[in-house]
């Protein structure tokens, strides 16, 4: 069963709000990270602590990046009449998928398939892949 316009709306919102959240997030790190450039004049300690909270920082805005660009990818899906649907197979992605994953592109079948292949291939970074919403 297709979503409803409300349920569309709905997903809009939410996927809104928390790119929104992640804009805010994005300029926090940002202002943080340029505060840690300058461990020149720290002590060796400082240097090391300052420089793994620089990494972390970094870190996090880099996965905040790429949800960032899975959220403006989904509500441009939104925008074009096509949110819900499995790129690969076509098939509507199941609702309790979208609840725990609004971004998704893929259905649950072919983002294991997805997965799978980036890890035989070596390009999947993080820890095992996401099993959210059956």
């Amino acid at each position: 069963m297709a979503l409803t316009p409300r349920q569309v709306e709905h997903y809009r919102q939410i996927l809104a709000r928390r790119r929104d959240e992640l804009a805010i997030g994005t300029v926090r790190a940002e202002t943080e990270v340029s505060e840690v450039v300058d461990l020149g004049r720290w002590d060796y300690a400082d240097r090391a602590v300052g420089a793994v909270a620089k990494e972390e920082l970094l870190q996090e805005a880099g996965r905040d990046s790429e949800q960032l660009w899975q959220i403006e990818a989904a509500l441009a899906r939104i925008a074009e009449g096509v949110y819900g649907r499995c790129a690969e197979c076509g098939k509507e992605i199941p609702v309790s998928r979208l609840d725990a994953v609004p971004w998704a592109i893929l259905c649950l079948r072919d983002q294991e398939i997805s997965d799978r292949k980036r890890r035989m291939d070596g390009t999947m970074s993080g820890g095992a892949p996401s099993r959210v919403a059956w």
